[in-house]
């Protein structure tokens, strides 16, 4: 009977170190899946502000286009005539 006894208590030692093993490793995924987290959302403010800085270039591109079309075509700004004299029929 003494042998079962030792038997069981060895089982539940066992059991106790892998539970606490256990235990550990989840810890270091957590850990792990944070700091991916972390990085990607890192990742995702440097992307933002690529995109960001992307966005205001093509805004001041197309201020320049179409002031270019303007010129081009003989718009003004103001008053909505062309060069030629004619009022627009828009």
């Amino acid at each position: 009977m003494s042998s079962a006894i030792s038997n069981k208590h060895e089982l539940n030692n066992r059991i106790s170190d892998l539970e606490d093993s256990l235990k550990q490793l989840k810890t270091q995924l957590h850990r792990l899946e944070e700091d991916e987290q972390h990085e990607a959302i890192d990742n995702l403010e440097i992307y933002l502000e690529q995109i960001d800085h992307k966005y205001d270039n093509l805004r001041s591109f197309w201020g320049v286009v179409a002031n270019e079309f303007r010129e081009l075509f003989g718009k003004s700004k103001t008053d909505g005539t062309s060069e030629q004299g004619g009022k627009n029929e828009s």
